[in-house]
């Protein structure tokens, strides 16, 4: 396996790959998800919304991937104070008013709020500095603990090179906390997200890196 950059001609690739493997995310599901009359509506969406996201972090250099014989296995967007900060230009430089619809009909303001509050909170804490802001898997290879080697063979060994003592991110399922707590992750917040009457839970947490 090899881990690297992900580079500007793999965007499209990229976006289209981990809008499938979220496709029914709960994060999604039992949000915005409830906004979109027809699920042709809500899945041109949420391919849109990762086009923008991972072109974005492509051109800042925050998207990584596992890839074995010329086939990504999986995906990383990787966070650090470090690292250069996402503007909103840079947001519509990559497709961004594209979403503009989605603003007026679909409140996707206030799920980017609290999704952006989501994903700052286990940052909040004074021991965190690399923040997993995506990890998806190649839909194809689900099952084969490419998500748990992706972590321990690459992610770790690569953010510990770059002096990282610690590891966060954040979750909103139940199964995805098991799978995280095996890979030596702690909860350092869990509590509920809202959004226009409907919930879901939302788990922060976090790795210390020895040394």
């Amino acid at each position: 396996m090899n881990f690297r950059h992900a580079v500007i001609p793999e965007i499209k690739q990229l976006s289209e790959l981990t809008a499938t493997a979220f496709n029914d995310y709960a994060l999604y599901q039992k949000t915005i998800r409830q906004t979109f009359r027809h699920e042709a509506a809500y899945q041109q969406f949420i391919q849109r919304l990762h086009d923008v996201h991972i072109a974005t972090n492509v051109h800042q250099q925050k998207v990584f991937i596992v890839e074995e014989k010329n086939k990504i296995l999986s995906i990383v967007i990787l966070e650090a104070d470090t690292l250069p900060k996402t503007t909103l230009w840079q947001y519509i430089k990559n497709g961004g008013l594209k979403m503009l619809p989605y603003f007026f009909h679909n409140n996707l303001a206030q799920f980017l709020a609290m999704l952006d509050e989501a994903e700052k909170l286990p940052q909040k804490q004074s021991q965190t500095n690399w923040h997993v802001n995506l990890l998806a898997v190649n839909p194809d290879n689900q099952g084969q603990h490419i998500g748990s080697r992706t972590l321990t063979d690459f992610v770790i060994p690569y953010v510990k090179s770059k002096g990282a003592q610690s590891l966060s991110l954040i979750t909103n399922t139940q199964r995805n906390v098991t799978f995280y707590k095996k890979n030596n992750f702690k909860i350092t917040d869990e509590r509920t997200l809202n959004f226009k009457g409907q919930q879901v839970k939302n788990w922060s947490l976090v790795q210390m890196l020895a040394d």
